[in-house]
């Protein structure tokens, strides 16, 4: 995934870099980097971007988000 193409994902899923961080669960830091070509992106970034964008697409953004409750609340007890 080129830096372009990462930045087009993100104007289209996040609300900037660090709603874009959060989705992905990395760094601000690590988003500004992808987007500026500082770094490459890595492909398993690249493959959680790509899913990030379908769950938009398809509008399954809230039941993708009630998954993510369910299982992170899990590995909280």
């Amino acid at each position: 995934m080129t830096n372009d193409e990462f930045r087009a994902v993100e104007s289209a899923v996040a609300d900037g870099h660090a709603d874009m961080a959060r989705r992905l669960g990395i760094s601000e830091v690590s988003v500004k980097r992808y987007a500026t070509g500082t770094q490459p992106v890595p492909e398993h970034i690249a493959k959680l971007t790509v899913a990030l964008l379908l769950v938009q697409r398809e509008g399954l953004q809230k039941k993708f988000e009630s998954l993510l409750d369910k299982y992170h609340s899990d590995t909280d007890n």
